[in-house]
């Protein structure tokens, strides 16, 4: 069967101590930007030009984030018998619709109807998962 991936993965992503770290010190880097501005000192525009820098740097690499690869998803079209109301999932294929006549029943041979057409999240494979977490298991036996 398929497995569909659950919504609620969204909400238990938690906030990785790297993603702080790097948020305080490019908030550190756009407060420093702006003491350079205010600070003054004997050449007012190089001070300015480098704290305006600092500033547009700091902002610039804060908005920058991952892009998260779309997830993958499978569409599939539904069958059901208008007579003994037998139901087969299928793959969609090009040029399905939804009230489409399509096959001969397999226990009546009546005629099946599309009647719906949907798409899938499909859940990410864990061999990944399983391939880090086996490498991290290999470091510490090496390790000992």
């Amino acid at each position: 069967m398929i497995d569909e991936e659950d919504d609620d993965e969204i909400l238990t992503k938690g906030v990785s101590l790297k993603k702080v770290l790097k948020n305080v010190v490019l908030i550190g880097l756009i407060i420093v930007g702006a003491l350079f501005i205010y600070m003054g000192g004997t050449d007012q525009m190089t001070n300015f030009f480098i704290g305006f820098s600092l500033i547009c740097i700091g902002s610039t690499l804060i908005q920058i984030q991952k892009k998260e690869e779309e997830p993958t998803r499978q569409t599939l079209s539904i069958l059901k018998c208008e007579k003994c109301e037998v139901t087969k999932v299928r793959n969609y294929e090009t040029g399905d619709f939804v009230f489409k006549s399509i096959d001969s029943c397999e226990n009546c041979d009546d005629t099946m109807k599309i009647n719906q057409i949907y798409s899938v999240k499909l859940k990410k494979s864990t061999a990944k998962k399983q391939t880090k977490e086996t490498k991290l298991k290999d470091k510490k036996q090496a390790i000992i």
